[in-house]
Formats: C-alpha cells, structure tokens, sequence
C-alpha cells in the first residue's frame, strides 16, 4: 500500500471540446456549457424580450435586446402571454427555441458575432448587418438556437397589475430571457426585479441591465464535474462530497476574493443570519465584481457517524468532520453559490452542479405521480407498447410508454397556471429521460408551453410532449394520441391513434423463429406472449393479459410506498433513473438475443471457465419472464425512435472513454441478485475489481453504479465475509484502493459498523500476519547463513590438517 495517496483531480477538468457548436446527435449533447473550454464557454443569457397586452393589437413584443431574434416575433409574445395571464397576478411560462427552422434564431443574428474582447456586440441590427458584410459568411458559426445547433431555453416571467388609468383598467406585461443553460431557475429573481422597476418606469434599459447582470453571475470558480462525478453527486444526499473541488484556484486571489465578499457579514452565518447578512450588503458599495459568498459551519454527515465507530490511526473508516469549513466551500456542494447585482440589489444564486442538459428547469416528479395516480381501467382498443398490463395499466406507465415510442402527448391544464402545465411536461421529459442521465432527445421534441398559434410547429413532429391550457385542444383528437388532462386526472388515449402491434407482433414472431437457441435465449418467456398477441384482441383477453405481478404496476406501487414514508424528491427522481436505466439494458439484452449483437450495451454472456460474464443479469428464469414480457413491446416501439438513435451513439461514445475496460455494473448485479453463485466465481469477480480499478477515475465510475439507495459498497464489503479466503483477500484489496480518495473512503465511512469494523480487522490481521512472516523470513536467512571461522595458517595447510592431531575444541571449531 502507498504512503501517500494518489492525488486527485482538481476542479479544473482537463476536458475540452473544439468547437461550442452543439449538434443534438453529438456526444456534446451530454454536457452542459460549463464542461466547454475556458475560451468555450457561452454566456449565460443570449436575449432579454419584453411582450405587453395591447387591447387593440393584441399580443406585441415590446423589444428584444441586444438585437432581433430573427423569430416571429407574433409567436413569441403569443408564448409570452398565455392564456388566461389576466386572470392570476403572476404566471410563468417556459418555451424553446431552436426546434424547427421556423422557431430558430436567425444565424446572422445569433452571438457568433462578437467584439475584439469577445464580447457580443450590443448594436442595432443594421451595424450587425454591416459587420456580417465585412467578415463574410464563413465567419459565422451558429452555436445556439439554430435548427440543428441546439436549443435556447426561455423562462418567462408575466405578470397583471390593476391601473384605473389605462383601458382595461390593468396592464399585462411579460419579460423573458433566452440561455442555454438548462438551469433556467436561477434567473427567476432577477426576472422579477427587473419586470417590477420596468412596471415602475418601462425603459427599454431595464432589459440592458437584466442582460448585463444575468450574464456577469460569477463562474469562473465554478467547478467543472464530470459525468461521472455528476451522476455520483445526484446519487448521495452527503453535502460535502466534493468539497476539495470548491476551493478556487491559488492564481485567483483567493483570499482577497473572500474577503471583499465578507464586508458587512457576521461571523455566524445560521439560516436566520443569513438574511440579515444580506440585507446589510444591499447597500454596499463594491468595487470589485461580485464574487462567492462566504459560507460556514459544520458538516451536515454527522449523523452519518455511528456511536462507536471503530477508528483507525490512518483514517480508513471515516473521515473526520470538522466544525468549521474553509471559506469558500458551500453548505451543500449539490449547488454553486454565487450572487448576481441588478441595480443595487445583490440576489444570492444557487446554482445545481448535478444537472444534465436534457434536465430542464424545476419540476417536481412527485407532483406528475400524484396528479396522473387514480386508478381507472382504460377502454378498448389497445395498443401492447402503450398499455403493457393491458387495461389495468397504470396511467404513469403509459404515460411513459408514449414519450418512448414518440408519441403526441398533451397535459391540459384548463384553468389552472401555465406555469403548472409546463412543470409537468418538464417532468414527464424527467421520466423518460432518467432525468437527462440516461437517454437524450426528448426536450428536442418539448413543448413545455403552448397555445393554438403553436399548431402549425406541432404539425412538423412527429411525436412530442406539449403543455397547453386552452380546452379546445380536448376536441382536437388529431392533434394528440395520449390526452392528460390535470383537472380531472385522466389519462386518455386517442381512438384515432394507429395500432401498429401486428407488425410488432409479427416481427418478433419472425425473429423468435430465428433466433438461436441458448441458454440465455428467450424461449420459455416470449413464446407465451407472441402465441397470444396482443393487437386486434377483443377486450376479454387483454383483462386475461393483465396481470397482478406485472413488474410495471409493483413499481409504481413501490414508488407510491416511498411518496407516503415522504421520501424526497431527490429520490423519487433516482428510482426513475434506475427504471429507465433497467430499460435500456433489457432492450440491449433482447437485441442481442434476436440479433446475436447490440448497439446499446454489452453483449450477454455468463460466466464459464473464469471468463467473467457481461450484459444484463436476471435474479431468476421467473424475473426474466415477468420483465421481458412487461418490455417487449415497447422495446420494438423504441428502437424505431431517434432516442435509440442517440442511445446507441452515446454507447459508441462510452465505450472509448470509459475507465474500467470490463461491464462491471454487470459484476456488481451478480453479487447483489445471486444467491448461489459459485467460490469460483465470486473469486475471479474481486480479484477483477481488485486489479481493474485503482485510478481516480475508476473509483469514480464504480461509485456510480453503487448508489446509497442500493446499499453502497455493500455487495463488496460482504466479500469480507466470504468463506473462500481468496474472495476475502480481494475484497479488503478493492477496499485499500477505494480508500486511497477521499470519494472512496467516504463511501467506506458510510457503510454499517460491522462491515467496517470486518474490514479493520482483516486488514489488521493481514498486516499483522505479513509483519511476522518477515520476522520469520528474516530469521531464516539468519539462521541458514554459513558462519565465518577465522583458522590459523598453520592449521589450514594440507600438512597440518589432520584430525588425529586436532584438540576436540579445534575439532569443534573446524565443524
């Protein structure tokens, strides 16, 4: 074991990319702006529109800054002022441009086009036209906006003030900025400052002093997480995981950048001081750009610490918690904290650090899953990838099995806010997407927010997921397959919806028949199903398909178990991901069964002979049934999708640069599933950990398929237990590597205290053990040395060496 641990990866990633140009089908589409280079980095906000109510022409938007758009302007105050805005003091709405060529920045337009410093150029069209003139078309290279080159997020912010004065006697206003961070809800405090001083005194200068205060939000300290280390810190509730990151960089002028931040702070910064903190700094007068806010106090992880934990010299076990953090680090490292400055008012921002750019906004799964979860069996005619319990599926399943077969699903929400049809459209993206973490191209085909001038844009999907609030949308069956309507809580599928299972049904027939027979081949759970299909059926067999055991319906109960134990967002929003992260690993199982290969995982092989095995593990042949004949349907609806499409490119892109070089969540199922797995087996599994992960990186990636919710490192720290002393010996060595990051030793703090207390032991006794037998060794050679006899000259002549003349102590000596 080294002496010093290896070091870890700062908070400045080596990773860059060559171009910010983001093509949706790119291996780019995973990361958010902040894993672009240094000189990569897009500004925080592209445009600031302003839309006002004018009872004679309508919807009008008012300005845009720092210049046109290029977008119909008609569309975009339509999606500024929704409907029913002069109904409620305050709504929000959340829209996206970019997705047709018709609701897409114009290029010539876009921020390609930026000053000597960088800087986008803050000018009136016809000087962005001249400059277009004079660098010539090959200088423009469209990044955000563009058709085909990513998307725009808007939010959107309208509100309705009473004023006798004008017509009406109320005027409605909305204000809305354009960014490509998916985190739009940062920006929503400075959207209502400024919407409240434009009420106050509307200047189009408002707009200018939004624009420069969103995008001078300090960043540049802002740690810059993998994707592995994202998904590692949306796993775990600990607030201090990454903390190391966090510190700014020596060059940066760390100290005088903190403590210019702590003029007119307290010492104690408890939630009821921090408000008074920030009061007192309203006032201040800073010379210096707005930089972190400091943030003390002790570790929320101690209540992670045991009574009696065992303790170790070297600090194997847990890490110690210390009272009072360094300047900088922030309560909870899940968020980056910062402020912005608009006018004289500085507004704390908290930005999330596990988000991925097909996570859009702040919604809430628990609310989708409450509002879509009364129970009602749905009429005929069926369809086997939407309902796959038949009629007693539930409506969030189907909801679900719609969004991946990309079909057009609408929530209506009449009468309720607009901002509330839009959270439910950005949950169910959530759903489907695994929360941005496991499948992309859903927030392509979004429309958190729209209205009957937006139809002519639906017409040119195919499928997509729409939140309107208009209820003539229900009488336009043709406009939707799956209706969800928020006030009643029904979940309708249309009966003009093409039923396309006899295909599906007949191709998994043909390729049932030539499939390859084998042990891990599907005979014996889908026969059963393509012997009955399901399309066309009359209604009493598809009650006959419904099933009690249908692992569909014993999810989303279990999901429900856990809304009323009031588990937390954070984890609801995991069990999801894992749900979708089974799916597509089912679907690579069923495609290398009937195809003999695969585009989106690894190929299904067991373990024989001590070749470890990879692809998807089933705890039993009964499992496998119930899963495969809950997924086969959809699975073919999928593959027909440009989700799969993205699917498959982002494994291609996974496979050349992954750390570990073998499937090792495929290892990890084996001793978490199987119970009578062999010594043999179990052998070759750690001692593959053992010597396949010792890097940073790899610890990271191993952490990420053990999340808290699953036990932890629990299926490893049982080999400690293991009666075959070679599986033990591999065990306390993947451990040794864990503990060697500090990522690592707090997952091992984090197991229970016998596992622990095992594994101080073992490695106690191996020390213990090793220590002696270097004694033993080291006495050995003593021992077994020949020893060095100094004889006189006179005795070592042949002539006088003579036994019969020796005295027995010369005799003796000579011996």
């Amino acid at each position: 074991m080294p002496s010093h641990p290896p070091e870890t990866p700062g908070a400045r990633s080596d990773f860059t990319v060559t171009s910010t140009e983001r093509d949706p089908e790119s291996e780019l589409a995973h990361l958010p702006a902040e894993d672009l280079g240094e000189d990569q980095v897009e500004d925080a906000v592209h445009f600031c529109l302003l839309a006002e109510f004018d009872i004679d022409a309508g919807a009008t938007l008012a300005h845009q800054y720092p210049y046109p758009t290029g977008t119909d302007e008609h569309r975009l105050a339509e999606l500024m002022l929704p409907d029913g805005a002069h109904l409620r003091p305050e709504d929000w709405t959340i829209f996206y441009l970019g997705q047709t060529p018709s609701s897409a920045v114009a290029p010539m337009l876009a921020h390609e086009i930026s000053s000597p410093s960088g800087r986008p150029l803050s000018a009136t069209s016809s000087s962005i036209q001249a400059s277009i003139s004079e660098s010539g078309p090959s200088d423009l290279k469209p990044k955000r906006g563009v058709a085909g080159g990513g998307l725009l997020y808007v939010l959107n912010c309208v509100r309705m003030k009473e004023d006798k004065s004008v017509r009406r006697g109320a005027m409605v206003k909305a204000l809305a900025i354009c960014t490509p961070n998916p985190y739009i809800g940062i920006y929503k405090p400075l959207l209502l400052l400024a919407l409240e001083e434009y009420f106050i005194s509307p200047s189009p200068e408002i707009l200018a002093r939004l624009y420069d205060a969103a995008n001078a939000i300090p960043r540049s300290h802002m740690p810059r997480l993998s994707r592995n280390e994202r998904i590692l810190l949306r796993n775990t509730e600990r607030r201090d995981l990454f903390e190391d990151k966090f510190v700014p960089e020596p060059t940066s002028g760390t100290r005088e950048f903190f403590e210019n931040e702590s003029e007119g702070s307290t010492s104690s910064h408890r939630d009821q001081s921090q408000q008074a903190a920030v009061r007192s700094s309203l006032g201040s007068k800073r010379t210096s750009r707005p930089a972190l806010p400091i943030r003390h106090g002790s570790a929320s992880t101690s209540s992670l610490r045991p009574i009696s934990t065992p303790t170790s010299g070297d600090g194997i076990l847990m890490p110690d918690v210390v009272d009072s953090r360094r300047k900088g680090v922030p309560r909870d490292t899940h968020f980056f904290e910062t402020e912005a400055r608009f006018q004289k008012i500085s507004v704390p921002i908290r930005i999330p650090m596990a988000v991925f750019e097909e996570d859009v906004g702040d919604y809430s799964v628990i609310e989708l899953v409450q509002a879509f979860s009364h129970a009602h069996a749905f009429p005929p005619p069926f369809h086997p990838y939407l309902h796959t319990n038949g009629p007693q599926t539930h409506p969030i399943i189907l909801i679900l099995n719609a969004l991946l077969a990309n079909k057009r699903v609408v929530f209506l929400g009449y009468g309720h806010p607009a901002n509330q049809v839009a959270r439910m459209v950005l949950a169910a993206c959530a759903l489907v997407s695994g929360s941005g973490q496991v499948l992309r191209g859903v927030t392509a085909n979004a429309f958190p927010y729209a209205n009957l001038a937006s139809l002519d844009v639906l017409e040119e999907f195919s499928g997509y997921v729409a939140g309107v609030c208009n209820p003539r949308f229900e009488d336009l069956p043709g406009t939707w397959d799956v209706l969800c309507n928020l006030e009643t809580g029904k979940v309708t599928v249309s009966k003009n919806l093409q039923n396309g299972g006899a295909a599906t049904a007949n191709h998994l027939m043909g390729s049932m028949k030539s499939a390859r027979s084998s042990d891990t081949s599907l005979t014996g759970s889908i026969v059963k199903v393509e012997d009955d299909p399901q399309a066309g059926t009359p209604a009493a067999k598809m009650k006959e398909h419904s099933r009690p055991d249908c692992v569909d319906n014993q999810f989303m109960e279990d999901i429900q178990s856990a809304m009323a134990a009031h588990f937390g967002e954070a984890h609801i929003r995991q069990r999801f991901i894992d749900y979708i992260s089974r799916f597509v690993r089912l679907a690579s199982y069923h495609e290398f069964i009937h195809t003999g290969q695969t585009r989106i995982g690894y190929r299904s092989i067991t373990y024989s002979e001590g070749q470890l095995g990879s692809g998807t593990v089933f705890a039993d042949e009964a499992s496998k049934s119930r899963e495969m004949r809950s997924n086969v349907h959809r699975i073919e609806a999928w593959k027909k999708t440009r989700s799969y499409k993205l699917c498959a490119k982002d494994w291609a892109r996974h496979m050349k640069t992954r750390a570990i070089g073998f499937d090792v969540q495929h290892q990890i199922a084996r001793l978490r599933l199987i119970k009578n797995m062999t010594d043999g087996e179990a052998e070759a599994i750690f001692s593959c950990l053992a010597a396949g992960i010792r890097s940073y990186e790899q610890v990271v990636e191993l952490l990420t398929i053990l999340p808290s919710h699953w036990g932890g490192l629990l299926p490893i720290a049982n080999g400690l237990f293991h009666r075959w002393p070679g599986v033990r010996e591999a065990a306390i060595e993947v451990l040794q590597n864990l503990q060697q990051y500090n990522i690592g030793r707090q997952a091992i703090g984090a197991l229970n205290y016998f596992h622990r207390k095992a594994f101080l032991q073992l490695l106690e006794r191996r020390e213990m053990t090793s220590a002696q037998h270097q004694l033993d060794r080291a006495k050995y050679k003593r021992d077994a040395s020949p020893i060095s006899i100094n004889v006189p000259v006179d005795l070592a002549s042949p002539d006088t060496v003579q036994g019969d003349n020796l005295t027995p102590q010369e005799a003796a000596a000579m011996t």
